[in-house]
């Protein structure tokens, strides 16, 4: 079904899931981009690289030099992780610095548009008002923007499975209230958190395979080679053919981007981005009106 003429066309049975309380919207960096203007991962390791004051020499500068320059490339997307560029910092920093330094980066502009947070917050709604959302963001703005809704962050995640499931989920943590550092015990952002947060401890993916087991997920705001993605995508070990409980909207009709997706067990969303995000959002939001009629 298509909300708009220029939107994406949302699956009759996503629709049908997301009315029934199937479904939870799993949100990245794209959200809190758009309208609140907060930078995505690539743009944040060089925020967090100048506020550090890592010198030219600095060999997570020179990796975010290069990432610049060659770009992704069509069908494999980026040649280097992004995460990597934390790691090297924390060669040359400690770590509770460019943690610091992480959440000043992505502290909010005062008034900050959080038309795109309460968008998603109402959709992720059930019958009963009940909120269910998970996000990777580090940023307070699903919080901010709506008062009263339950809020966690890792290694103590809620029971997927359990009756009680519910709030706002931070799977790779979130920063404390003030913005000058991490708010939880886990704080997910160089190579070798992401390797304890799925492989070495695993709470992440135990987490991602309790959550695929009762819901259908959506993911907005993300890339398919976004490390997030990539990473959780691969603790779950999915297949293309194996993609009728995960979706992702799809910025562009790329065949290649979408293919990135559907290889890893994700059923592409595409929708019109050349002038701007609108037709994604105005979808959202007029999906969001429909289900409160």
């Amino acid at each position: 079904m298509r909300f708009l003429s220029n939107g994406p066309s949302i699956p009759d049975d996503l629709l049908i899931a997301r009315d029934a309380g199937d479904v939870i919207f799993f949100c990245g960096a794209g959200v809190s981009r758009h309208r609140a203007g907060l930078p995505d991962f690539l743009k944040l390791g060089g925020d967090v690289i100048d506020l550090l004051g890592a010198g030219e020499k600095s060999l997570a500068r020179k990796l975010f030099q290069r990432i610049r320059e060659i770009g992704p490339m069509d069908g494999v997307g980026g040649l280097v992780a992004t995460d990597r560029i934390f790691s090297l910092l924390e060669r040359e920093f400690e770590q509770k610095d460019v943690q610091a330094a992480v959440a000043r980066a992505i502290r909010p502009a005062d008034g900050a548009d959080l038309s795109a947070h309460r968008t998603l917050i109402d959709l992720s709604r059930g019958r009963d008002g009940t909120v269910r959302l998970v996000t990777t963001n580090f940023d307070r703005l699903f919080e901010q923007s709506v008062d009263g809704i339950a809020c966690s962050g890792p290694p103590m995640l809620p029971n997927p499975r359990s009756a009680s499931f519910e709030g706002i989920i931070h799977l790779h943590g979130r920063v404390n209230a003030d913005y000058t550092g991490p708010g939880d015990e886990e704080f997910i952002v160089s190579s070798a958190d992401f390797g304890r947060a799925y492989l070495s401890d695993g709470w992440a993916t135990r987490f991602m395979q309790s959550l695929l087991a009762r819901f259908q997920i959506v993911f907005v705001g993300y890339a398919a080679d976004d490390p997030p993605v990539q990473y959780l995508l691969e603790a779950l070990n999915l297949h293309a053919g194996n993609r009728s409980r995960l979706f992702a909207f799809q910025p562009g009709s790329n065949i290649d981007d979408a293919a990135l997706w559907e290889h890893r067990g994700v059923r592409a969303i595409p929708f019109d981005n050349s002038k701007s995000f609108d037709p994604l959002w105005g979808s959202l939001a007029a999906w969001r009106s429909a289900h409160a009629m």
